[in-house]
């Protein structure tokens, strides 16, 4: 008893603060010699001596200090012998060391002999004969003939058959081990003995509803029993059943879920078990709803009314409203003054909005839960793009298993989509006003897709350690049923890691590539066609912090004015008089010259963050540095290539600041780059023709008056040779951001 309280000790130790008391020496370095079997980090993670924090080491002023504890201390090299020797390394040995480092400070040294492992010579498992599928329980047990001889391993075997045999059909299983040791030969025999009990069924499955005070039962019986997956007859199984009561929850319909098993002897010598399910139901109806503010969305408000038992079955009614860019568009633009940035955006005067009824269920096939979806929306991308789907409807099918989620979906919806007339004649290469028209046109686009993710953070808000993981492959063409001229394949990956360095500081790294192809498939040309709410777009507070939202990667620029000059580059001359052959220039310097992101076919972005414990107000206050790298650019365009020098790095710092409704993020990054060149263009207003007008230095597109007096520019290719000036300052090449949540 005295070995497992002294084992169990550092876990209530570590959470405890270490002061230093006059007289104390501080700990500031914590070192191991000799370890070849286990990593620093573990062995450092098992003892109560624990080094002053990262701050506190480095700057010597700020950071927690800790001191050493001598009785503790004494007892950390026999916590490290008992580990090593329950790992079977029973010949270990640990010395340790202390070396002053300065006035009252210490470096701690532990230095370990861990000799050669007891090795497993024989493993014997008895009880198994009569029971079925007996290599399925043997297989990947953590103990193996030739390992190490570990307790630790033998104990996870020992749970791990138990579970197996409990998830087969045996409740009453039980699983005793024990084992020999030979000192001479530095061996050991280990024996597993299994008691498995009677094999049984599920029967009879009860279930007990208690519906909320005053209010009938709202899902029925039938709906409970699909629902949960059970049914009498079924072979026994712990998971099936915990599985069951996990899917209850999520009906989200009630407010208690308990299963219950009858295990007693006269029932399980039948071969049958009882299950009860007693459940404590609670509001069949529920509705939110919510106002914010944003940026590039300016005021907007959500709503939803969900019904829990839809046409008295275990079907969920969702219905969703979501209305932005209120206060900048018509007729609710009042607020124009508070939003500028969305004011900026020609998209924003019309109001974006989401209308949608969703149906689900819970799992049918599988544990795929099936949900169908029609929609009505008004979407727009910040200076990019308008889309509106008068009409659209989706079909999904997803399946949660613990933090994975896999997802199957297909979708029709039947719009239009709007773009800078600058993008499309850029990008889509539609420069006359009757193809833009013509490519502007409602149509109908089908997507299939399949999507996997997969999460292991120890915070949904702010993780510390684990990994997040998301991949998506989207497709559209004939074959899905969307109209000729809409046909792609799109591919994502998106993977964030997480890793402590210290108590204090927190590592944070992801990787997103992304990749669009035409209905060739071909990843060496550039695709002929990709709509632009497909296409892939970087930069902003989630990505490349050092550029504004969707500015990295290729643009054409909406120059505010130009000059008309004659073809020896003088300004002047007349469109009107037949002896000069003029030019329209963008003009030097011109205030008011707006970028106009045109997306890509391909994608690449990094980022790296240390996360920083503050120093004040710790429970409020998070600090980080970060580092953002990466490239947006289209497949076969000429100059179009990735290699190093094409990326684009931009540091940065920021603070996050935690509140009720997650962290409020305030970054601040450096850009040091010149914006890419581009085919620059005039966009003249309606009430003067509407015309485009390619403006791009360098381009031989004649200018004519034509008899009545309306200039008009020669058709051709708009060369991307216009360059925007590069900021000269350093206050203006730094680029803020803020928002909710991490970025990644």
């Amino acid at each position: 008893m005295a070995c497992v309280a002294l084992l169990a000790w550092p876990a209530a130790a570590a959470a405890q603060e270490l002061t230093c008391d006059p007289g104390d020496f501080e700990v500031m370095a914590l070192r191991f010699s000799g370890n070849q079997a286990f990593t620093e980090a573990t062995l450092a993670a098992g003892i109560v001596t624990t080094p002053s924090s990262w701050a506190r080491r480095k700057l010597r002023v700020f950071g927690k200090a800790r001191c050493l504890d001598r009785s503790q201390f004494a007892l950390d090299a026999l916590r490290l012998i008992l580990f090593y020797r329950n790992h079977g390394y029973v010949a270990a040995t640990v010395d340790t060391l202390v070396t002053p480092v300065g006035a009252k400070q210490v470096a701690i040294d532990f230095r370990i002999t861990e000799g050669a492992p007891v090795l497993i010579s024989d493993m014997v498992i008895e009880g198994l004969d009569a029971v079925e599928s007996r290599d399925a329980l043997l297989a990947g047990l953590a103990s193996a003939r030739g390992q190490p001889f570990d307790k630790y391993a033998m104990q996870e075997s020992r749970d791990s058959l138990s579970r197996r045999l409990r998830n087969g059909g045996y409740p009453a299983a039980e699983v005793f081990v024990g084992y020999d040791t030979h000192a001479a030969a530095h061996t050991a025999t280990v024996r597993f003995v299994v008691q498995s009990g009677r094999r049984v069924n599920v029967g009879p499955l009860r279930i007990v509803v208690t519906p909320r005070a005053g209010a009938p039962q709202g899902l029925d019986n039938r709906a409970v029993r699909r629902v949960s997956g059970i049914a009498d007859g079924d072979l026994y199984s712990e998971e099936r059943l915990e599985r069951a009561k996990r899917s209850l929850y999520q009906t989200e319909a009630y407010d208690q879920v308990s299963v219950r098993t009858d295990t007693a002897g006269a029932s399980v010598d039948s071969g049958r078990v009882g299950v009860t399910l007693d459940l404590a139901e609670g509001f069949m109806r529920a509705a939110s709803a919510a106002v914010g503010y944003g940026t590039l969305d300016c005021f907007r408000a959500r709503g939803d009314v969900t019904q829990y038992n839809f046409l008295g079955g275990a079907a969920r009614l969702d219905i969703n409203t979501r209305v932005s860019k209120i206060g900048v568009s018509e007729p609710f633009a009042s607020a124009a003054p508070l939003c500028p940035q969305a004011k900026a955006d020609p998209y924003s005067k019309d109001l974006n909005y989401y209308v949608g009824v969703s149906a689900s269920r819970q799992a049918v096939f599988r544990e795929f839960a099936p949900s169908v979806t029609l929609y009505s929306e008004r979407r727009s991308e910040y200076n990019a793009f308008l889309r509106t789907t008068p009409i659209g409807s989706a079909l999904s099918f997803a399946r949660t298993l613990g933090r994975t989620m896999q997802a199957f979906g297909y979708s029709v919806e039947y719009g239009r989509t709007e773009a800078q007339p600058a993008l499309l004649c850029a990008v889509f290469q539609q420069c006359e006003q009757a193809d833009r028209d013509a490519f502007s046109r409602a149509q109908r686009l089908a997507v299939a897709s399949v999507a996997f993710t997969r999460e292991t953070g120890d915070s949904p808000v702010s993780p510390s350690r684990g990994s997040a993981l998301r991949l998506e492959l989207r497709t559209a063409g004939m074959y899905t049923g969307s109209d000729r001229a809409l046909q792609f394949t799109k591919a994502l990956f998106d993977g964030a890691l997480y890793r402590p360095f210290t108590a204090d500081i927190v590592l944070a790294a992801r990787l997103r590539v992304g990749a669009v192809v035409g209905s060739s498939l071909a990843f060496t040309n550039a695709a002929l066609y990709v709509p632009p709410q497909e296409r892939l777009f970087a930069g902003g507070p989630t990505t490349v912090r050092g550029f504004p939202q969707n500015q990295l990667g290729p643009a054409v620029y909406i120059a505010s004015a130009y000059d008309t000059v004659r073809a020896n580059g003088t300004r002047g001359g007349s469109p009107s008089n037949p002896a000069d052959t003029v030019y329209f220039r963008a003009r030097d310097n011109a205030p008011g010259e707006r970028t106009v992101p045109t997306g890509g076919n391909a994608m690449l972005v990094a980022n790296l963050e240390a996360r920083f414990r503050s120093l004040v107000l710790p429970d409020l206050l998070q600090w980080t540095a970060f580092a953002d790298v990466g490239e947006v650019w289209n497949r076969g365009a000429p100059g179009a290539s990735l290699g190093f020098s094409a990326m684009r790095w931009t540091p940065g710092a920021g603070v996050r600041v935690k509140t009720i409704i997650g962290f409020i993020r305030l970054d601040l990054a450096y850009n040091p780059y010149q914006r890419p060149a581009g085919a620059a263009y005039f966009d003249t207003p309606v009430k003067v023709g509407g015309a485009l007008l390619c403006v791009s230095p360098g381009n031989t597109l004649r200018v004519t008056t034509a008899a009545g007096g309306q200039s008009s520019q020669a058709s051709g290719s708009c060369p991307g040779s216009f360059l925007p000036p590069r900021e000269s300052s350093f206050l203006r090449r730094l680029q803020p951001s803020i928002s909710i949540g991490q970025a990644f």
